[in-house]
């Protein structure tokens, strides 16, 4: 399993970074993990029965519906536990939004189109592959991504 993680401040094109690494990994079928860091806590509707079952304490509550499911648990899962079970279930490639002072291969996006330039590098972050600036480098972050993921040499 390879894993990813996409970092950068708030606007600087994380998610549509993401959502283009996975329509290409999945055109060549591999199966794709998506763990997004939030530093807000929001609550599933309490007006659904989903809702009702968190308010009432459920630790797990699997919403089933044809063709997907969504688990809502508690307490959060640390970063470790999430990857492990994603390598239990045969995940080819987990791609992880944000927990930038983690230690896993990470690419930084270092404008935010809202706050301008950050200084994303005053952070101390680790294992920093690469940096890609939005406004110029998607076609260099796609070409960089075919070439870390090695799409196109999977029979080589």
């Amino acid at each position: 399993m390879k894993t990813l993680q996409i970092a950068g401040y708030k606007n600087t094109g994380k998610t549509t970074l993401i959502l283009d690494f996975v329509k290409l990994l999945k055109q060549h079928g591999y199966t794709v993990a998506i763990i997004k860091h939030h530093h807000v806590e929001e609550i599933v509707p309490n007006d659904t029965d989903t809702g009702r079952f968190y308010e009432a304490g459920a630790d797990y509550t699997a919403f089933n519906m044809p063709g997907h499911s969504v688990m809502t648990e508690r307490p959060e899962k640390p970063l470790t536990v999430q990857l492990q079970r994603f390598q239990t279930e045969g995940v080819d490639f987990v791609l992880v939004e944000g927990y930038k002072k983690e230690n896993y291969s990470k690419i930084i996006l270092t404008y935010s189109f809202t706050e301008g330039k950050t200084d994303i590098n005053e952070i101390g972050l680790t294992n920093v592959l690469n940096r890609f600036d939005m406004r110029y480098d998607m076609d260099n972050a796609m070409d960089w991504f075919k070439e870390w993921s090695n799409i196109g040499n999977e029979n080589v």
